[in-house]
């Protein structure tokens, strides 16, 4: 990897849209093979549940440290120790957000947002359930719509490029041939791993910048 870069100490929306793309693409390779490390075991029993903590939570933390992302980490003993904890929080906040969409669409947003570094503090930190809560809340104070805007526009500086690549591939490859179907669903699974990438480098540098908040 590259040598370790200084974090700031403020969350910019500029910074979000570098460092996610930066961090995420740095490390394009390593969390294409650990996803589809993932896909492949997803059928085993218990390990999937350590193996899906460590991609979706794991793995940001080791971005937000700029340390490199072996794919066989996902089965550390680690993951599995904190499932009961991750999934009584998982189940705290899918709840509260589905109940928030009663109130129409901010609400579920504001708390989405509020929450995004609860996981990692759980898993990272060892805090309790409403711990990880409480302190992700304070951390993300008045950086809401920060977030919001950032991973938006993360995603559509994402999505934009990659559907125009994919649209070109469906007018440029011939019609109904089986080459054709490999090359779109190749195409489909490397550009799935570009989303992934640039998602977790978004929540990693979210939590390296505001991780510092959390004392």
């Amino acid at each position: 990897m590259q040598p370790v870069e200084s974090v700031p100490d403020v969350l910019e929306f500029g910074d979000l849209l570098g460092y996610a793309f930066r961090w995420g693409f740095g490390q394009y390779f390593n969390i294409l093979l650990m996803l589809l490390l993932w896909v492949l075991t997803i059928w085993i029993p218990y390990v999937n549940i350590g193996t899906t903590i460590a991609v979706t939570t794991g793995a940001p933390i080791l971005l937000s440290r700029q340390q490199r992302i072996s794919p066989t980490f996902i089965f550390n003993r680690e993951y599995r120790t904190v499932m009961a904890d991750w999934l009584l929080l998982l189940g705290l906040m899918v709840g509260a957000v589905l109940f928030a969409l009663v109130f129409v669409l901010v609400p579920a947003l504001v708390l989405s947002f509020g929450w995004l570094l609860a996981p990692l503090l759980l898993v990272d930190r060892g805090m309790g359930v409403l711990e990880s809560l409480r302190r992700s809340w304070q951390a993300t104070l008045g950086e809401k719509w920060t977030l919001f805007f950032g991973l938006l526009a993360v995603y559509f500086l994402y999505l934009l490029p990659a559907g125009l690549i994919l649209w070109l591939l469906w007018i440029v490859l011939p019609k109904g041939e089986s080459t054709t179907t490999v090359i779109m669903r190749l195409y489909t699974l490397l550009a799935y791993a570009g989303l992934a990438a640039v998602d977790m480098g978004f929540t990693g540098y979210v939590y390296a910048v505001l991780g510092k908040r959390v004392s």
